[in-house]
């Protein structure tokens, strides 16, 4: 049982909801530990019923706790949701205008990290999937938004394949803030080099050198960030042909 604090004057709900989150994060609270009604949290706090209902709306809102109503009704801690997490990561990046080219630092980084744990972690399913979208992004070089998504897919597989919510959840809402500076930045010059270097990242992955892989991947995502910033300038340091067993530009 929480021991709650009777509220000191400052904005009531403003003071629960600091309990709240003081409690989860000191392992006093747990994804669906039931924590009482309303009316009960009213006397629990000493506050009134509206000031508890103003609180719960906004932890709610955030996700913190859930509120039932009916026979089984009352209050809950919530169950934990990544997809939401992602979601209102990518909304609260977008409203604060985060840089893109911040956006890409953080997600050279993060890719990096995935993609070496993919190298250790990917199943024979991961290593198809990522296989096939290289061929398919191979066919859709000129195809311009088509190859985005593709390219996107390919990088996504990677991140799933490397079997880490945390850095999954942080890289998609990162790569919905990015998503239309990739579009405006692909040409079919640009494909050609990407569908190259998605092949040797894949062939890294595939022979498990994490470290190769990793770096690979850190120059592409480099690379992106070049174009973005210096588009006519930018020369992508990628290699020039890809690992036996894929078609190329050179064919």
């Amino acid at each position: 049982m929480t021991d709650w604090q009777r509220i000191r004057p400052t904005r009531a709900s403003d003071e629960i909801v600091r309990q709240f989150r003081q409690a989860l994060f000191d392992g006093q609270l747990n994804p669906g530990d039931p924590i009482g009604s309303e009316q009960q949290l009213a006397q629990d706090f000493g506050v009134s019923r509206t000031t508890v209902r103003d609180a719960l709306r906004f932890l709610e809102a955030a996700g913190i706790v859930e509120v039932r109503t009916g026979v089984k009704g009352g209050v809950r801690v919530a169950q934990g949701d990544p997809e939401r997490f992602a979601d209102g990561l990518a909304v609260q990046l977008k409203l604060v205008g985060l840089d893109p080219l911040d956006a890409l630092a953080a997600q050279a980084g993060l890719e990096w990290a995935a993609t070496e744990l993919a190298a250790a972690n990917a199943t024979a399913a991961d290593l198809a999937e990522l296989e096939r979208l290289v061929h398919l992004a191979e066919g859709l070089v000129d195809a311009g938004p088509a190859f985005t998504e593709v390219a996107n897919a390919f990088h996504a597989a990677i991140v799933r394949s490397a079997r880490n919510w945390a850095i999954e959840m942080n890289l998609r809402a990162i790569r919905e803030v990015l998503h239309a500076h990739y579009r405006q930045t692909t040409t079919p010059e640009r494909a050609w080099r990407v569908v190259r270097t998605h092949a040797e990242i894949y062939a890294a992955i595939a022979q498990r050198d994490a470290v190769r892989a990793g770096q690979l991947m850190r120059e592409h995502v480099a690379a992106v960030r070049r174009a973005i910033k210096q588009p006519r300038e930018c020369q992508a340091l990628l290699p020039a042909s890809a690992p036996p067993g894929f078609r190329t530009l050179d064919r």
